[in-house]
């Protein structure tokens, strides 16, 4: 099936399945990474010395980088009728950013969590006083434990640009990142999600996981921190678990973050009591073999979120 831009950007709106239906998104502004204001150095440093070793391997649950696949494979794991566990791990694009880094590493030590973390590699370049920061915490972010992926060069929508602008995108990003943290990132998320046929074999070609989600409530585009949380929770609830999209750039969406936090621990899962239902914060690599354990009986994304609908309306009517 091909797919355009707007057919990426409705797959990667699971907002508006949930509050919508099917109603249309709104496109994506095709325009140049986020400007970035001064820094400010006000803010506790945390040293990320609780956060345990992310390192095991996962399973390659897509080794064809088909970007249909991959948006399945973000919803997580198919659950049995007893099965109680919800599992969630955290997403953060756009940065490396001075400004919130501290905070947000701080929040995920004193909670133990691992994260997934996806730079634009033009932050990480250059030999400016924003530059040097930047790299400093991209340094940070990974000693802590946390996994790093590639998020292009200039957070530019690649499909629209020429196969060798493109690939300049993806390469010139793995190159400015591994100079930053020592590794060269094995992950991969395009901006907006949009890839094609070409694009996925130029990342097989990279030996590159395409790394997509499933929870996003636009968080960049919004103020209240309150109201993202919340957002976040209604989502999760609905979809009983998945790969968070949020962006560590903005103050609002780490706030949401550590608000959201509260929420989940307050009813995590209990493994000596599995078939109640709890939430269980993971690392990426735990969430991709909780996925590979109990894969989704559906061919596509499009399938599920069909018969998630379905279920619904079926539950509303039995409570009229």
């Amino acid at each position: 099936m091909a797919l355009g831009v707007g057919s990426f950007i409705g797959l990667g709106r699971p907002d508006a399945e949930l509050a919508f239906g099917a109603g249309t998104p709104a496109a994506p502004i095709a325009s140049p990474a986020p400007s970035r204001p001064p820094l400010d150095r006000g803010f506790s440093t945390g040293d990320g010395s609780m956060i345990p070793d992310p390192t095991p391997p996962w399973p390659r649950l897509n080794t064809d980088d088909s970007t249909e696949r991959a948006w399945l494979i973000a919803e997580g794991p198919a659950h049995a009728p007893r099965d109680g566990r919800r599992v969630v791990t955290f997403t953060f694009d756009d940065g490396p950013f001075p400004e919130t880094a501290p905070t947000l590493l701080r929040i995920l030590s004193e909670h133990k969590i691992h994260a997934t973390f996806f730079f634009i590699g033009q932050y990480l370049s250059g030999n400016d006083r924003r530059a040097v920061e930047s790299r400093e915490w991209a340094k940070r972010i990974a000693a802590a434990g946390h996994v790093i992926g590639n998020h292009t060069l200039h957070h530019k929508i690649l499909t629209g640009l020429s196969h060798a602008a493109a690939l300049t995108e993806i390469d010139d990003s793995a190159a400015a990142i591994e100079r930053a943290t020592g590794a060269r990132p094995c992950l991969f998320r395009p901006p907006y999600g949009a890839l094609d046929r070409w694009l996925e074999h130029a990342l097989r070609e990279r030996n590159l996981d395409l790394l997509l989600w499933n929870i996003d409530v636009q968080d960049i585009r919004r103020a209240d921190p309150d109201e993202i949380a919340q957002s976040l929770q209604e989502q999760l609830d609905y979809k009983q678990g998945g790969i968070v999209l949020l962006h560590d750039m903005h103050w609002a969406s780490v706030r949401a973050f550590n608000r959201l936090l509260s929420h989940l621990e307050a009813s995590r899962w209990d493994s000596t009591h599995p078939d109640r239902r709890g939430w269980d914060i993971v690392d990426l690599g735990e969430y991709l073999r909780a996925t590979d354990a109990s894969p989704q009986p559906y061919a596509t994304r499009e399938e599920l979120v069909n018969a998630r609908r379905a279920a619904a309306l079926e539950e509303r009517t039995r409570d009229l």
